[in-house]
């Protein structure tokens, strides 16, 4: 079963569920109980190790809160 993303307006919380492909735009109560959670789009990360033992970001932002894989937040730099 596919793992997905939503996003509560009343307490500002992302959080995810598993739920089949059919549910997925269904609204969703978060942790906290509120009703309502949105589907949001996730973001993926895949890390690469480099031959001189560097990490960084392949195909994806590997932080969230970045767009390029490459922020000051991840520690990826």
């Amino acid at each position: 079963m596919p793992l997905y993303e939503y996003y509560c307006r009343k307490c500002e919380s992302r959080f995810e569920l598993l739920r089949p492909f059919s549910r997925i735009d269904e609204p969703a109560s978060c942790p906290q109980g509120h009703a309502g959670g949105q589907r949001v789009l996730s973001t993926f990360a895949a890390l690469s190790k480099g031959s001189d033992g560097g990490v960084s970001a392949v195909g994806g932002s590997a932080c969230g809160s970045c767009a390029s894989g490459n922020c000051g937040s991840c520690g990826l730099n």
